[in-house]
C-alpha cells in the first residue's frame, strides 16, 4: 500500500483496514498491509498445513494463503461472489488472507482501541489483540496474526536458541500487549539473569518510568502496536523528557522493516529490531548502555 498513507509518528495513531470474513469484521495496522488485490486460484501444496489454503504467484514471488475460515472457526451465513486478497508482512514473512471484502480504511487513535478481557482471550488461545467499536462497522476485532504464524510455523514462536547470561540484576521494562509473545520474551529476559517489569501497553509504562529511578533502568523495550499509547508514542515522551531520556529505548515489532524504521528513528529509538529475533535482542539489550554512551 501507498506509504502516504502512514500516519507521522508518535501521534498515537495509526490507520486500519477493516475487512469482512465470513460473517465476522476485523481489522488489520496499514503498516502490515502490502496490497489488496483480486483473488486468484491458489494451488493446494500435498501435505501441507491444514491451516493453509495453498500458494499463489504474487509477480515472481510464491505467497502462502491462510485459511482464516477454519482458522478462526467462523461461519458464512451471507454467502458471496467477492473475493479478494490482502497480502501481509510482518516479523520479515509474507503472507495472504482471503477476504469476502474490504469495508474501508479508518483512522483512529491507540486509546481507542480496548484490550480483550481475560474471559474473552480464553487462556491466550484467542488470537486477537484489541477491539474497536464503531457506529458503521459495529464491533471491529483486531487480528493476532503474529499468533495465527507462530501457531503455523513454530520457528516464528520466538524460541531462543540460546544459553543468555549477561544481564544478571539489569531491570529491564519490558512494554508488550500478547500475552503470547510477552510470555516468551519475559522467558527469556529471566533466564539471562534480568530482573522485568512488564507493561501492557506504553501509558502503564510511561507511568512506571515517571516513578521509578533512572539510573536504575538498564532499557525500555517496547511493541509499536498498544491500545491506549503505542510504542512510538512511549518513545517520543521518554526521549523528549529531560529525567527519562537517559534510558536507552529498543522497539521491538513485528513491522520494523526497511520501509518503516525510519519511523523508530524520528522518535529517538535508540535501536530497532523485528520479532522474532529473540536471539539478538537479547544480545542487543546486553550490548545497549555501551552503544548508546
Amino acid at each position: 500500500m501507498s506509504q502516504e498513507i502512514l500516519l507521522e509518528s508518535g501521534t498515537n495513531e495509526l490507520e486500519i483496514v477493516i475487512f469482512a470474513i465470513g460473517d465476522g469484521t476485523f481489522g488489520i495496522n496499514v503498516a502490515k498491509v502490502e496490497c489488496i488485490i483480486t483473488a486468484q486460484d491458489v494451488t493446494r501444496v500435498p501435505n501441507s498445513n491444514s491451516n493453509i489454503k495453498g500458494i499463489i504467484n504474487y509477480r515472481g514471488r510464491v505467497i502462502p494463503v491462510l485459511d482464516l475460515i477454519k482458522i478462526l472457526n467462523l461461519s458464512c451465513s451471507k454467502p458471496t461472489s467477492e473475493r479478494l486478497f490482502i497480502l501481509i508482512n510482518i516479523n520479515n514473512s509474507d503472507f495472504a488472507v482471503e477476504v469476502s471484502s474490504v469495508k474501508s480504511i479508518k483512522r483512529l487513535s491507540w486509546s481507542e482501541i480496548e484490550k480483550p478481557s481475560n474471559v474473552i482471550l480464553s487462556q491466550n488461545n484467542t488470537p486477537i489483540t484489541g477491539i474497536v467499536k464503531t457506529e458503521k462497522d459495529g464491533i471491529i476485532l483486531m487480528l493476532d496474526f503474529e499468533k495465527l504464524l507462530a501457531d503455523i510455523d513454530p520457528s516464528l514462536a520466538m524460541n531462543t536458541s540460546k544459553v543468555f547470561d549477561g544481564l544478571e540484576g539489569k531491570k529491564i521494562v519490558i512494554v508488550e500487549d500478547s500475552p503470547f509473545l510477552i510470555k516468551v520474551v519475559n522467558e527469556s529476559f529471566i533466564k539471562a539473569g534480568a530482573v522485568v517489569e512488564k507493561f501492557e501497553n506504553g501509558k502503564l509504562a510511561l507511568d512506571y518510568l515517571k516513578n521509578c529511578t533512572v539510573s536504575d533502568i538498564h532499557c525500555v523495550i517496547t511493541d509499536i502496536e498498544m491500545p491506549v499509547m503505542d510504542g512510538l508514542s512511549l518513545t517520543k515522551y521518554i526521549k523528549s523528557d529531560a529525567k527519562l531520556k537517559q534510558i536507552p529505548v529498543i522497539i521491538f515489532s513485528s513491522i520494523v522493516n526497511d520501509g518503516l524504521k525510519h519511523k523508530g528513528e524520528s522518535v529517538g529509538a535508540d535501536a530497532q529490531i523485528t520479532k522474532p529475533e529473540i536471539d539478538k535482542l537479547v544480545e542487543l539489550t546486553k550490548k545497549i548502555k555501551s552503544k548508546v554512551n
